[in-house]
């Protein structure tokens, strides 16, 4: 991978999305993206008042069982 290329998937992975599409990037559903959320499993970004989210990285860290 260059230089270039390398920083541009590091960018992309520091960008910030919805628990939706975290879920969606990890492959599993919005409610147990939630779930590891409150157990701490996962951390999320509060965006609005009614919204979360989370970086991309985070969606697609390994989490511990």
């Amino acid at each position: 991978m260059s230089p270039k290329e390398n920083l541009d998937r590091e960018i992309w992975l520091d960008g910030i999305v919805t628990l939706t599409e975290a879920a969606f990037l990890r492959g599993i559903s919005v409610e147990t993206m939630r779930i590891l959320v409150r157990q701490g499993r996962l951390k999320a970004i509060e965006l609005t008042m009614r919204k979360r989210g989370m970086t991309r990285r985070e969606a697609l860290r390994e989490t511990l069982r």
